[in-house]
């Protein structure tokens, strides 16, 4: 099943087709208005957040960053996505923390293989897709 308000680039016209390769998923999300993550042949909308959600989000942030300088600890917002190899999944989290250099998934830069402190804000619209696979 696909989630999306609109038909994704560059992709097959057919309004049927209901999985994607992760090469078509990542060359609809490279000129796409609005982001979606990508699981397993299945592409999702993501929802727009709410001002508390941001709230939080940034708090934690300046937080982690407060707590992490100084060390080898990287920290990263929602701007990249994980990938995850053995669920064939990209997703875009709030935030996340990697040890030392970030390894990408080939020569891609904007998917990390190698979080090791993945933060999700849970609203109550999303909880239930956040907490699942």
């Amino acid at each position: 099943m696909v989630i999306a308000q609109t038909n994704p680039p560059n992709l097959a016209s057919d309004a049927t087709k209901t999985s994607f390769t992760p090469d078509e998923y990542r060359a609809m999300e490279e000129t796409a208005e609005e982001r979606h993550e990508y699981c397993n042949g299945e592409i999702i909308a993501m929802p727009g957040g709410s001002e508390v959600h941001s709230a939080i989000a940034c708090n934690l942030l300046i937080h982690l960053g407060f707590l992490l300088r100084d060390t080898d600890f990287r920290l990263y917002n929602s701007d990249l996505r994980v990938w995850i190899p053995e669920y064939n999944c990209g997703t875009y989290t709030d935030l996340m923390v990697v040890n030392g250099e970030p390894e990408f998934h080939g020569s891609r830069t904007d998917e990390i293989l190698n979080p090791l402190l993945i933060v999700e804000v849970l609203s109550p619209s999303t909880e239930a897709y956040d907490r699942g696979v």
